[in-house]
């Protein structure tokens, strides 16, 4: 390690000549202020010895901190190196070349898993019945016969229409009558996380409405069921589904 040494080569400079210092006014002739001019030079020499340390030490460290991102870079490389095709009569060129061409896949890959990640996040942040669950629930609805259910949504909500028309997809496959979905405020404009099923007050729920209770529950889709006053709904036989906004 005789790079690490010459490193710290400032540093003994300083203690040779604080050393030399002492030994010069030890041999001059003895003064009174003798003994302050050498416990002055001792602390100078001190205070410099410590403070070129200090600083070699921080350089040493700084040194070190470098080489080792060289290092993690030149492994990079190696592994990149290790993509390319080898061989003694690949030129100069060819090898460029290939090195960008492996360096477009790499980017192309990443790319898709940031497309992949975005899909991810979209479909957690949207509403939505997965395709198996939604194939479940339509032979479950199948085998009740044909119903009619009106099928609403908040008006200027992109997510919730999405929503409401994968509902009126399931009903459709079941071979039930499903209108919709249709923009409306009738229902109000709070904000509910689950579908919303309405029945016309005053009177019997109808059999559609039971049966759609029984299969949300069945196949763990939120929901809200609750009366309407008559203009809202009026045939008495008609269950309305109605989606809000997402809160």
């Amino acid at each position: 390690m005789w790079h690490k040494a010459l490193w710290w080569l400032p540093t003994a400079a300083v203690v040779v000549m604080t050393a030399l210092g002492l030994a010069a006014v030890e041999s001059a002739p003895l003064y009174r202020s003798k003994g302050r001019w050498i416990a002055a030079l001792v602390a100078v020499g001190a205070l410099a010895v410590a403070a070129s340390a200090w600083q070699q030490q921080r350089g040493w460290d700084a040194l070190g901190d470098e080489a080792g991102r060289l290092r993690q870079l030149g492994q990079r490389l190696d592994a990149l190196g290790h993509m390319l095709p080898a061989g003694p009569d690949r030129t100069a060129k060819e090898t460029f070349d290939t090195a960008a061409a492996a360096l477009r896949s790499l980017n192309a890959k990443v790319a898709d898993l940031g497309a992949q990640v975005a899909a991810l996040k979209q479909e957690k942040r949207d509403r939505t019945i997965a395709p198996d669950k939604a194939a479940a629930m339509a032979a479950y609805l199948r085998q009740f016969g044909s119903h009619r259910v009106v099928v609403s949504c908040a008006p200027e909500d992109v997510e919730a229409f999405d929503y409401a028309n994968r509902i009126v997809d399931v009903l459709k496959a079941a071979g039930w009558q499903a209108d919709g979905p249709e923009k409306t405020k009738i229902f109000g404009t709070a904000a509910a996380m689950g579908v919303r099923l309405f029945v016309r007050g005053g009177g019997v729920a109808p059999d559609t409405a039971k049966i759609l209770i029984d299969a949300f529950t069945r196949f763990n889709i939120p929901f809200e069921s609750g009366v309407t006053p008559g203009q809202a709904i009026p045939d008495p036989a008609t269950t309305e589904l109605f989606v809000s906004h997402k809160p």
